[in-house]
Parts: C-alpha cells; sequence; structure tokens
C-alpha cells in the first residue's frame, strides 16, 4: 500500500479534513493534499508525524495480506469505477484473507478501521465481514466494528430473489446481521 492510501484512509476513517489534520500535524494543508495524491513521495518520518496528529501509529505487519482499511480502499475504487462486482469481488477476497491467517495476524489486519468507501451498505458489509469471519474465530474483535457508523439504519437484503429471500434471512450470521445486513454465508465463499 501506498504511504497516500494510508493516510487518506486514516484521515478518512475519523472524519478528519485534510485542513483539520494539517492544523493538528501543524502543517500546511497543501502539503497533506500532496502526500494524500501521491504528488509527494513522504517520508516515513512524515507519515509517522500525520498518523500521529491523528491518533496512529505506523506498524508493520509480518504479512502480505492487506488490512482491512485498504480493502476499503480497494472497494472504494470498484465503487468510484461504478463496478459493483469487482467491489464485491474485494469484499469475498477479505473474507478469504481474514479467514485465512493466523489468529494474531487477523487481528492486526482488522485493528484499523477503513475510510468511508462511498456507499454505505458496502461499509456495513465490510465491518459485517470482519466481524464474521474475527468472532468465527473466537477472536477480540476492534472497537470500531462496535460503532453506530457501521450499521445500516434499514436492514439491506443482499438476496435479491424474493424465494431464496426467507432462506438468506435464516442463513444469515448474527455477527452479519447485527451491521444491518441479510446475506447467507455461503454468498462470501470463493469459488
Amino acid at each position: 500500500m501506498s504511504a497516500s492510501t494510508l493516510l487518506r484512509s486514516s484521515r478518512t476513517s475519523r472524519g478528519v479534513t485534510q485542513r483539520a489534520l494539517a492544523t493538528a500535524a501543524k502543517v500546511r494543508q497543501p502539503g497533506v493534499a500532496a502526500v494524500e495524491s501521491g504528488a509527494e513521495d513522504a517520508t516515513v518520518s512524515r507519515i509517522e508525524h500525520l498518523l500521529a496528529a491523528l491518533g496512529s501509529r505506523l506498524s508493520v505487519i509480518p504479512s502480505r495480506t492487506r488490512p482491512v482499511w485498504a480493502a476499503g480502499e480497494d472497494v472504494r475504487a470498484a465503487l468510484d469505477a461504478d463496478d459493483e462486482r469487482t467491489a464485491w469481488r474485494e469484499v469475498i477476497q477479505l473474507n478469504d484473507d481474514l479467514r485465512a491467517a493466523d489468529p494474531a495476524t487477523a487481528v492486526a489486519l482488522a485493528i484499523a478501521a477503513p475510510g468511508p468507501t462511498g456507499d454505505v451498505r458496502f461499509d456495513a458489509l465490510i465491518a459485517a465481514v470482519t466481524d464474521c469471519a474475527l468472532s468465527d474465530a473466537q477472536l477480540p474483535l476492534p472497537a470500531w466494528l462496535r460503532e453506530d457508523a457501521w450499521v445500516l439504519d434499514r436492514f439491506w437484503d443482499v438476496e435479491n430473489v424474493p424465494t431464496l429471500r426467507v432462506a438468506a434471512r435464516d442463513q444469515t450470521p448474527e455477527a452479519i446481521s447485527r451491521h444491518g445486513i441479510y446475506l447467507d454465508r455461503a454468498v462470501l465463499e470463493s469459488v
């Protein structure tokens, strides 16, 4: 992941504007924008300084698996391109990745909340998939999963076929439904 993606995701997941981050970090807003756009190849110390102003730290996880926040960025990019099919593939890959990781790595991958994808359904879906994977493995859940921002106001029935909708509701794990989504676990399995 690039420094620009890391900083933007960390900032947006906290609901902080570039201007507010610049003020907190005592830097100029165009400098923050340059890092986030990739126009400035930021040093590690510069990224650490900006992340510290957000209350975060830069850490290295001994894994090639992308963290949840990075999966969220990939979903956002797909949705920005009006490609919901790819967004779904990214969510399924996130599910696969979390379930394949060893327990400590799975928890570490989920620590940082993703930024908004631009679609509240997919924001809740990313949280639901993360919650379900960690809950199934009886692992601790990061605090962000319990925030109201990750729960839909109205339930989303992912199944479009009315005759299959009842079965999907019956097969929805609690860790998914608590985010306002009805989704049969089988939908998340890779083919």
